[in-house]
């Protein structure tokens, strides 16, 4: 026997999925501390003006969990999450970073840009 115990795993009566649009959390000295946030849009107002009045609807952000992570646990976590990362853009490509979306986004809302 290596002396490492067997190991079960089972599901938390509580376990949802998330769908997450954001995270904000700071570091103290139990390491780090990080809430999860999804979001959704509330268009009603929109919807009430004729024509719809897109500057009328709102976003909901919705905390869904807190993670409290050791700094040890905190790098696990990152080493795992560049490699996931690594993989995903092997097989999918790059993927962009919010700067270069935005930036995007701009250049398509230019006047003088070509929407192809």
């Amino acid at each position: 026997m290596s002396g490492i115990p067997e190991i079960d795993g089972e599901t938390s009566p509580n376990f949802k999925r998330i769908i997450v649009d954001g995270v904000f959390g700071h570091i103290d000295s139990i390491g780090l501390q990080v809430i999860m946030y999804s979001q959704h849009s509330i268009i009603d107002k929109a919807l009430e003006s004729e024509p719809i009045a897109s500057n009328r609807a709102k976003i909901k952000r919705i905390a869904e969990c807190e993670l409290i992570m050791s700094p040890m646990q905190l790098k696990s976590v990152c080493l795992w999450l560049e490699q996931k990362v690594k993989e995903y853009e092997t097989l999918f490509g790059k993927i962009p970073s919010p700067e270069e979306v935005q930036a995007r986004a701009r250049n398509l809302n230019r006047p003088d840009s070509q929407n192809t």
